[in-house]
């Protein structure tokens, strides 16, 4: 073997994750390498960074980039976005990387200023961001939605599926036992903060507004993003304290899932529990489960009401391991279609 080729061998990938979803997404592909193989860039953003320690301690995690600078547009980019490409351009070099993969575009954008193969899978085709990707990355790939976009390539899934599918995801009825819960006997909430790009133009709190409404009867599992809220919600309800061990298990074992953030909706349409998004965002992918009967699309002063249909047996959804079933047959495998471009 010549020393070029041994050179390229040795080489790693960059796998840049700018938010807990994406993380979940290339969580599986990340395990699939020796950590020599690969390194993990990051930002501090949420419980994104503690939980990829939480979870992958034995890999090469390098942070760079702080959302607790983030109050509003302009410090996000320019006490966070500038600074962060600036220390991406010193670190990306193409003598120690092969490949990068993200479901962002800083990284991409860097990768092609110094010629080093990329790739990106996202679901989320912003105006601004959406172009910057397609120029910087080699492939584009998006979900199958109906309006279709030029120079990209489409799988048939969504991210989420790259975790959720029965083939890697396996409920554990365990992970109730912490919070002395029962299956189908108590719902499960999601609320976001609204401090990050995706969700400056949400008002705080569309949870918050209608919790004292729910019956003090109903058993509620809380996952808060921001904890500062937390002895403004029901002191009945259950607030998670992450990182949690098995957090898929305690939404899939639950009767409702309501988030005021598009992801755990449709994470938990796909765990085929009957899902409510509470936000404003008017998200493409979320389209895919709503057609599917397993997702609904509410404003917070619908819920309560909507909840109790559902819980009644009024509003009825498709059997959850039928759902499930369907979807490995028709969808792709999300992680092999990752490895694929990796390996």
């Amino acid at each position: 073997m010549s020393f070029e080729n041994e050179k390229t061998k040795m080489k790693k990938v960059l796998i840049d994750i700018y938010h807990l979803p994406q993380y979940n997404m290339f969580r599986n592909t990340i395990r699939n390498f020796d950590p020599s193989e690969v390194d993990i860039y990051c930002v501090n953003r949420g419980k994104l960074l503690p939980v990829i320690q939480y979870e992958l301690p034995e890999y090469n995690i390098i942070c760079i980039g702080d959302y607790r600078h983030n109050k509003g547009m302009y410090s996000m980019v320019f006490k966070i976005i500038v600074p962060r490409l600036w220390k991406l351009f010193r670190l990306i070099k193409s003598s120690k990387y092969r490949y990068v993969i993200t479901a962002h575009y800083q990284a991409n954008f860097i990768a092609k200023l110094k010629g080093i193969p990329n790739v990106a899978f996202i679901d989320d085709p912003r105006r601004f961001v959406f172009p910057l990707l397609k120029f910087s990355a080699d492939d584009v790939y998006l979900p199958p939605f109906e309006k279709k976009f030029e120079g990209v390539k489409y799988f048939n899934a969504l991210k989420e599926w790259s975790y959720l599918s029965p083939k890697y995801f396996k409920p554990q009825i365990s992970a109730l036992e912490e919070y002395g819960l029962a299956p189908k006997e108590y719902i499960f909430i999601r609320e976001v903060s609204t401090e990050t790009s995706n969700y400056l133009s949400q008002e705080t709190g569309a949870i918050l507004s209608i919790s004292a409404n729910f019956p003090t009867t109903l058993k509620v599992v809380l996952s808060l993003e921001n904890k500062e809220l937390v002895d403004k919600f029901p002191k009945s309800w259950i607030i998670l304290k992450e990182p949690v061990k098995d957090i898929h298990s305690l939404m899939y074992y639950s009767q409702v899932v309501i988030s005021s953030g598009d992801s755990v909706a449709r994470e938990g349409a796909m765990l085929g529990v009957p899902s409510i998004y509470a936000g404003i965002r008017d998200m493409p992918a979320n389209v895919i489960m709503m057609k599917k009967g397993m997702l609904l699309k509410l404003h917070p002063s619908e819920i309560v009401e909507t909840v109790a249909k559902m819980r009644s047996g009024e509003l009825t959804f498709p059997e959850p391991d039928v759902f499930r079933q369907e979807l490995l047959e028709e969808w792709d495998d999300v992680t092999t279609l990752l490895l694929d471009k990796l390996k």
